[in-house]
């Protein structure tokens, strides 16, 4: 905390002093604030229906994230962040500036005491007539990210040096629709794997040119597209290469305002070097790719809001997993109050399936009063249905149900 207040300090001085001088000076301050009151019944049930296990409880959490509330088991109630507040900081001054992200959240429900924290901060400065930018420092806010809702990723989020190209001498592309680049950053995994091989082995200048991380932006009116490309060292844990996208079109709204259709996604564990043990074994290293895709088909106009999400990932080249997600929500007294149902259906298949007949599904119900743009109060309530089989080959084919209600009192501000 004696940190923030200190930056704080630094830059509103700062800012002081650049106001007093009477130049182009811009600053941008945003921030976001998640928190909620959380209760939970869960009951879980052996393969013959009956119940061997049942569990209540209530802690402050904002459950908006729809990956952490899947379930709710004893790892995620006791490692779980009991709010989330940001503040960001976007100081320009001319054709250089910096940008900087605290976040403050408590590690989990055992240790309640906030930690502070830097997201993200660097500074950047740009060059010949705005085409060409670099940033320096704790990378962050990636031009090439994913977006959302389901998946927010950025490859570029370490120590390092991002290098930009906006050109606007394209005849044919508008100036600043265009973005491409890389970045130099430092390993991003541990380096446990490496030390065990090679005790004593440093970090070399081209370990660091193996860690590159490679984007690209474009937009029209006709579709947009992010994508990028992050390599992966010997220097670092064995992680492999990975590819993370964003697509989306701009045409179908067009002729039907609202209507709009897009996609993100990751693939993980490409071109990955295997260890020994998985040398001798003859694992083959496609097989060790991971990957996610989402489809989103969303059509908002003033009345009600109703989106589908497609989704499907994979484990290994002989285990995925689909998703079904629907959302319908009815705007009341000029979109003071929003009401309407979510519903999610997954379920897996491949080889190595265990063949349920769901992983789980889900109701959830809402009710939302919305107090300003970005700001809101929500009552949520969701039943949640879970099977697993575990899978033959462990020896144990016994089916384990788990029955979840939850209650969610969230409040979102967003500035």
């Amino acid at each position: 905390m004696k940190q923030l207040i200190t930056m704080l300090c630094i830059v509103l001085f700062a800012s002081g002093t650049v106001f007093s001088q009477e130049t182009e000076t811009a600053i941008t301050i945003s921030g976001e604030l998640k928190t909620g009151l959380f209760w939970y019944d869960r009951t879980q049930y052996d393969s013959d229906g009956q119940e061997y296990d049942h569990a209540q409880g209530a802690f402050i959490h904002n459950a908006e994230d729809t990956n952490w509330a899947r379930g709710v088991t004893d790892y995620n109630v006791y490692n779980n962040e009991p709010g989330r507040f940001r503040l960001n900081f976007d100081v320009q001054h001319g054709n250089v500036g910096t940008k900087f992200r605290f976040e403050a959240a408590a590690a989990d429900i055992r240790n309640p005491a906030p930690l502070v924290k830097l997201s993200y901060a660097f500074a950047y400065g740009y060059f010949w007539d705005r085409q060409f930018k670099v940033s320096a420092g704790r990378m962050g806010d990636s031009p090439w990210g994913t977006g959302g809702p389901e998946m927010w990723r950025e490859l570029d989020t370490v120590i390092g040096m991002r290098f930009e190209m906006i050109p606007s001498f394209i005849p044919f592309i508008d100036p600043g629709r265009l973005n491409f680049g890389f970045v130099l950053n430092y390993i991003n995994g541990g380096r446990d794997a490496m030390m065990q091989k090679e005790a004593g082995r440093g970090i070399y200048w081209y370990d660091l040119l193996e860690e590159m991380v490679f984007g690209l932006s474009y937009f029209n009116d006709w579709f947009l597209l992010r994508a990028s490309y992050r390599l992966d060292s010997a220097a670092d844990s064995i992680e492999g290469e990975t590819l993370i996208y964003r697509a989306e079109e701009r045409v179908l709204q067009r002729f039907v305002p609202g209507l709009q259709i897009f996609a993100n996604g990751i693939v993980q564990g490409m071109n990955r070097k295997l260890d020994d043990d998985e040398i001798l074994a003859g694992v083959n290293p496609s097989s060790l790719i991971t990957t996610e895709n989402w489809v989103y088909i969303q059509y908002q106009p003033e009345l009600f809001t109703a989106q589908l999400r497609l989704g499907n990932s994979t484990t290994s080249s002989e285990q995925g997993q689909y998703f079904v997600r629907a959302s319908f929500y009815y705007n009341l007294f000029n979109n003071l109050v929003s009401v309407g149902p979510a519903f999610e259906y997954a379920n897996d298949y491949g080889p190595d399936s265990k063949g349920d007949t769901y992983l789980r599904w889900y109701i959830e119900p809402m009710i939302r009063f919305n107090f300003a743009p970005g700001c809101y109060v929500a009552m949520v309530y969701r039943f949640q249905d879970d099977v697993e089989t575990r899978h033959p080959s462990s020896g144990d084919s016994s089916l384990l149900r788990t029955a979840t209600n939850w209650v969610n009192l969230r409040v979102v501000l967003t500035f």
